[in-house]
């Protein structure tokens, strides 16, 4: 029996990226599925040089007649794709709406915006798409896809079942209460509003602490938040992590007292279910695909009300019985993105196209 290739092709590649960590499971999946299966994309960072191959390395084989595309931003990709003739699994992780990157960066404007229209024209060559979020697939079909359903982002257990930096948790042990979000510095995820929150909170709880971790991903913008900071006189209670070892997030995770958002366009938000399984209460704002993910698990807030969220936030601090219903309701919501559940939908897409 000859063996069967189905291959992964996306943008761009890096460690800890959600795209990336995606497509890296599904590709396990599918070799253990028998197939033969790489990723390929267009910009490969080093982190990640060894375990992703470059497009231009890409030769289709008789066999072929599919491929999955992660779709997320304009790129030479799809055109690509579109000179191979191949049929699609299209995987859309949402663009972020070029609103958000008008007067800060037009290279990301100009992207998001041919990302829009490739979803236009990447119809035609698409035989399934899969939306990571019921979000996502609302847009799907909104800009005219007809065969699609949504496979969530699956959780891999054994990344967050790792020891902890002791070191760094005895560090967080000496602030309190202690604030997380987790991704990128950019003007969609709202940082700036998180640095509100956090004047408001100090004026009840003067030791409140906040940890920005992730990557510092828009020019300027994450010195505009350490300005804001410094001008409200809480610099003492901000800090920027950067990008983490999977260890240093997974004991920031575990030894923060509330991860708090107040992103305005999440696609899916990874973070939150990471939360969820680590035990980590969620207070975020219910926008864009929040509500879905989430469900009815955590608190969700719909006004950026910065005094009333403070009050919240410290009653959830106080109150213990309330913080272990938000963190059981979370343990159950989150068992439908474990890897085992999301893999078995994975599989019936396949069926659905006759590829399994």
């Amino acid at each position: 029996m000859s063996q069967v290739n189905l291959h992964q092709f996306m943008t761009g590649a890096a460690e800890g990226d959600a795209i990336t960590g995606h497509a890296t499971i599904i590709r396990q999946w599918l070799r253990d599925l028998g197939w033969n299966s790489q990723i390929y994309a267009h910009h490969i960072h080093p982190s990640v040089e060894e375990d992703v191959q470059h497009l231009s390395r890409y030769r289709r084989k008789r066999d072929e007649h599919w491929a999955i595309y992660h779709h997320s931003i304009g790129s030479d990709v799809p055109d690509f794709l579109a000179k191979q003739q191949l049929n699609l699994l299209l995987i859309y992780h949402n663009i972020t709406p070029t609103t958000y990157f008008a007067r800060s960066d037009p290279m990301r404007m100009e992207l998001a915006r041919k990302g829009r229209a490739q979803l236009l024209s990447l119809r035609e060559q698409t035989g399934l798409a899969a939306a990571d979020s019921a979000y996502n697939e609302l847009e799907l079909l909104e800009v005219g896809y007809e065969n699609t359903a949504v496979l969530p982002l699956p959780l891999n257990q054994e990344k967050f079942d790792l020891p902890l930096n002791e070191t760094l948790a005895a560090q967080l042990q000496q602030s309190g209460p202690r604030l997380l979000f987790v991704g990128r510095l950019a003007p969609n995820k709202k940082q700036e509003d998180l640095v509100k929150l956090l004047y408001y909170l100090r004026r009840l709880e003067p030791s409140a602490h906040l940890y920005l971790v992730g990557d510092r991903w828009e020019i300027g913008y994450d010195k505009w938040i350490e300005a804001m900071a410094a001008d409200f006189e809480i610099g003492a209670g901000l800090t920027l992590t950067g990008k983490l070892s999977q260890q240093d997030m997974v004991t920031y995770y575990k030894n923060s007292d509330l991860y708090v958002s107040m992103s305005e366009h999440e696609g899916f938000g990874l973070p939150l279910i990471e939360s969820m399984y680590c035990s980590l209460p969620i207070l975020a704002y219910g926008t864009t695909a929040v509500p879905y993910t989430m469900d009815d698990a955590g608190v969700q807030f719909y006004k950026k009300d910065y005094e009333a969220l403070a009050e919240l936030i410290q009653l959830l601090m106080r109150n213990d019985a309330l913080r272990q219903r938000v963190v059981a309701r979370q343990h159950e919501r989150v068992r439908s993105f474990l890897e085992p559940e999301v893999r078995a939908q994975f599989e019936r897409l396949l069926r659905t196209v006759g590829l399994v």
